[in-house]
């Protein structure tokens, strides 16, 4: 009889396996109910750890981010809206597609300056206004500045050739 009661009793080792397969169950068991989004400190896991696609715009502070470099694409299209009333030295920038385009205007010309060369893109403007009116006869020219290959010199004209200072946008394809 005490052999056969021998035989039923579980070995050592198989004790121990039983208590550290409870254990890791239990403790698992523990962390599902315990940890979730609200437990986790902010800056506590880094963004290597992320899922991909879990982080959305809301999570994001845009102004934190800075200036993010060209996307390896075929181009970059760049644009800008310009007020140019009559008058030497009075164009303003309404609006354009990035926060560094500036504008200056000087020797009959208007420059819209981007913060990197665009001696090597395809450029285009158009006389039209920042708003809703229809605007006036005429067309605009583009060329590179010669002082300067970072900026774009449009020059205004009236419908007779004119030289006439007239609002415009811009657009500007680069590789």
């Amino acid at each position: 009889m005490m052999s056969m009661l021998k035989k039923s009793r579980p070995s050592p080792a198989m004790v121990v396996a039983v208590i550290a397969l409870i254990a890791a169950l239990a403790g698992t068991a523990y962390a599902a109910q315990t940890i979730n989004g609200g437990a986790i400190k902010k800056q506590t896991i880094g963004g290597g750890k992320l899922k991909k696609d879990t982080l959305t715009g809301f999570q994001i502070n845009n102004n934190k981010l800075g200036t993010v470099p060209f996307a390896k694409v075929s181009t970059h299209t760049f644009w800008a809206v310009v007020n140019n009333p009559g008058g030497a030295g009075n164009a303003t920038l309404a609006r354009a597609s990035g926060p560094n385009i500036t504008v200056t205007e000087g020797g009959g010309a208007v420059n819209v300056v981007f913060p990197f060369n665009v001696s090597i893109c395809a450029n285009v403007a158009a006389r039209n206004n920042a708003g809703t009116p229809v605007p006036k006869e005429g067309y605009a020219q583009t060329n590179i500045s010669p002082a300067n290959t970072n900026a774009i010199e449009v020059r205004t004209r009236g419908k007779d050739g004119g030289p006439e200072d007239a609002d415009f946008h811009l657009i500007v394809i680069c590789p």
